[in-house]
């Protein structure tokens, strides 16, 4: 009988908990667990994850907190497991920078929903996507190797960028739209109140920009 392999899910939202689905559906055990109180126990009673906790064996670690938090979820993922940790943060230079172990990778998923935390979690979110991994210069062969086959069989393409470079791109691609969007609909909404049809003429323009 083949044994089972463990991953861990540090973060459980929309992307921790797609993660911990996908991990489970190519036959991943997996321990998640969150900082806000009773996240982890819903993901366990909804059965995206099989166990709270980080499980020291397990081969490989995703750490989804907000970006703020991932060099300090990092450390804590490459001081109390064996296996190689990854993260998912938008942005790679912060944890880029303090990354000097080669069992660490930082990665980024071009993906997302509309929808918020584990309600919108997706097993199948990262198919046909591009799942970027920036390796350090300690970053060994074997970690990204590793990662790139594990988020591949998710249905994700690889694509590998400098860390600096990544963050280029995607202001560009990712950032940049998501602030356009945001002050579009403040106007919006700041004109609606003068103009009580504004929102009503909004037609698919407006709503493929502000999703």
């Amino acid at each position: 009988m083949t044994e089972r392999r463990i991953a861990n899910v540090i973060g459980l939202g929309l992307i921790g908990g797609s993660i911990s689905l996908a991990l489970a559906r190519n036959g991943f055990e997996v321990c998640g667990t969150d900082s806000a109180d009773g996240i982890a126990a819903d993901a366990l009673e909804r059965g995206i994850i099989h166990r709270i906790g980080v499980e020291r064996t397990a081969e490989i670690t995703f750490v989804a907190t907000p970006v703020n938090t991932v060099p300090q979820s990092v450390r804590l993922a490459l001081d109390s497991t064996d296996g190689v940790v990854t993260d998912v943060g938008s942005v790679k230079a912060i944890a880029a920078g303090f990354a000097t172990d080669p069992r660490y990778i930082p990665g980024h998923p071009m993906a997302g929903s509309e929808l918020h935390g584990l309600d919108g979690a997706d097993a199948s979110m990262f198919e046909a996507a591009v799942w970027v991994l920036t390796p350090t210069d300690a970053t060994s062969d074997a970690t990204f190797n590793l990662v790139a086959e594990t988020v591949t069989r998710f249905g994700a393409e690889v694509v590998a960028l400098r860390p600096a470079q990544h963050d280029d791109l995607v202001a560009m691609v990712s950032h940049v739209p998501h602030l356009t969007a945001a002050t579009l609909m403040g106007l919006a909404d700041e004109r609606s109140e003068e103009h009580l049809a504004l929102l009503r003429l909004a037609a698919g323009g407006f709503r493929d920009m502000t999703r």
